[in-house]
């Protein structure tokens, strides 16, 4: 728009000079000349109005990139005794806890869109370390046996493969994809399917679903993130939703911030 106005100018400028160069009564010349420079000073203050407008727009855009949060009491034992899927440092600043759903599509638009770049920017760099809980929800009826699926490939080292695999098939997700998986990762074919059975393994979801749910969360995916401190997440942020990158950059810039004070 701000460039059409501009544009509007030049031409009406043009059609100035032009009628300047044609031969006409003066009078008649002298009457299209002001009205031509009212038709200047009118888009001059359209222009702005609209640059007052773009700059509005900016700062609401920016704005939108502040994450909305809960915050939550500090969470001792954050890890599970080391029992939770982690990528990263164990020695990282800060951790992020994500409780999703394998046939969530929010949870696949996150990964997709903005795990990468965290896992770029701050899990490969030493500053986060990433740990994953399930949370199937009761109207995905599938999700619980993908989410027993990942937990018996944890069994064999081989989590991060499996999910990226099962959120890339979420839409076949059942036991011939689950065996198929597993042989594709090369994992003992025998004692993935004894796992499938494994009732501890289906108990051990329900202990996250309980837990997630202790903490405010319904729905995936969501997410808390907080300063570690020996095995304590501090004062963690509850997030929900797969929001965008810059948004969880935004989150943990100030986190970091906050952690190199405190150092």
């Amino acid at each position: 728009m701000l460039r059409y106005k501009k544009q509007s100018i030049v031409l009406i400028l043009t059609s100035l000079f032009i009628a300047a160069c044609q031969p006409q009564g003066d009078a008649n010349l002298q009457d299209e000349i002001s009205s031509l420079k009212q038709d200047v000073r009118l888009l001059k203050k359209d222009i702005s109005r609209i640059g007052s407008q773009v700059k509005d727009i900016h700062t609401i855009a920016m704005s939108s990139q502040k994450p909305q949060y809960k915050t939550l009491p500090t969470q001792t034992n954050f890890t599970a005794d080391g029992s939770l899927p982690l990528l990263g440092s164990a020695a990282s600043q800060l951790a992020i806890i994500e409780f999703s759903d394998y046939q969530c599509p929010y949870c696949k638009r996150f990964i997709d869109q903005t795990f990468t770049k965290i896992k770029s920017n701050y899990i490969d760099s030493g500053k986060v370390q990433y740990l994953t809980r399930d949370f199937p929800l009761n109207f995905h009826p599938k999700a619980k046996g993908a989410a027993i699926a990942a937990n018996c490939g944890f069994k064999q080292d081989a989590y991060w493969p499996m999910r990226g695999l099962l959120f890339n098939n979420m839409k076949q997700l059942n036991e011939a994809l689950y065996q198929q998986t597993a042989t594709d990762l090369s994992l003992d074919i025998t004692q993935f399917t004894n796992c499938l059975a494994d009732e501890t393994i289906a108990s051990k979801i329900e202990q996250d679903i309980a837990y997630g749910s202790s903490l405010g969360i319904k729905g995936t995916p969501s997410f808390i993130i907080g300063r570690v401190e020996g095995n304590q997440l501090i004062s963690p942020k509850l997030v929900v939703g797969a929001q965008s990158y810059e948004t969880f950059a935004v989150l943990i810039d100030e986190l970091l911030e906050k952690s190199a004070e405190n150092d």
